[in-house]
């Protein structure tokens, strides 16, 4: 089975419709992780998981941030291929279907790229878009995937697994980029999407969260040196 995290924070507008789309698509594992907002998201929730099979709430006192969200939603999946993506609609849930194929053809990681052939973003202000192009370009000493740093992926849980990650060790909420460059896998895909900019709610990311992506390329930069190091 597959599992799929969703981090929410002030989601009520978009939580609900998300999980009956995906729902009507496939079965698999939700994992709703609410960093306790206010506007009610971690109480509407619970409602779907007492209402649908499959659906597991993760309720956090404070608002821990995105990457930390996510890894706490890995470790209690139950899948065999374990995913993330926004709770907007900026990621397309008619793509799942196809990134879980991905994985019957023997693939590893999965991730929805919006810089692959085929792959574009809509309605974005320029600034996010440079953003976003830099972030990219940061992460090319790591690792030759177009999009390294989307939301939007999946991966196996024992490549996961085997990374041992922990919640607050990196404060980043590129966690796609901290699995690329520090898991043991042999096939890597990028599935072409339209990153929609989101319906409802509003944007959770900060000024701080682009401070602390760049503390996890510089650490990450690190561990890959060390590594190469070892191996001498």
């Amino acid at each position: 089975m597959m599992s799929i995290v969703i981090p929410t924070y002030n989601e009520k507008d978009n939580i609900e419709k998300l999980v009956k789309d995906i729902r009507r698509r496939m079965e698999a594992e939700i994992i709703i992780v609410d960093d306790d907002s206010p506007d009610g998201t971690g109480e509407l929730a619970d409602r779907l998981a007492k209402r649908y099979k499959n659906i597991r709430v993760l309720h956090r006192t404070e608002k821990k941030g995105l990457g930390s969200a996510i890894i706490e939603g890995f470790k209690m999946s139950s899948g065999n291929v374990i995913g993330v993506m926004d709770a907007d609609f900026s990621h397309p849930p008619a793509l799942i279907k196809k990134m879980s194929e991905e994985f019957e053809n023997g693939a590893d990681i999965v991730l929805g790229s919006r810089y692959t052939k085929g792959g574009r973003i809509e309605n974005w202000p320029l600034r996010r878009k440079i953003a976003s192009r830099f972030a990219v370009l940061l992460a090319r000493p790591l690792t030759t995937a177009k999009d390294p740093v989307t939301g939007f992926f999946f991966v196996r849980k024992k490549i996961f697994d085997k990374i041992k990650i922990k919640s607050g060790e990196t404060k980043s909420w590129k966690v796609s980029l901290e699995i690329i460059a520090r898991g043991d896998y042999k096939k890597l895909v990028e599935v072409p999407y339209t990153f929609v900019n989101r319906r409802a709610g509003k944007s959770k990311i900060s000024v701080k969260e682009y401070k602390n992506y760049l503390g996890q390329v510089f650490s990450l930069m690190a561990f890959k040196l060390k590594k190469k190091l070892k191996r001498k």
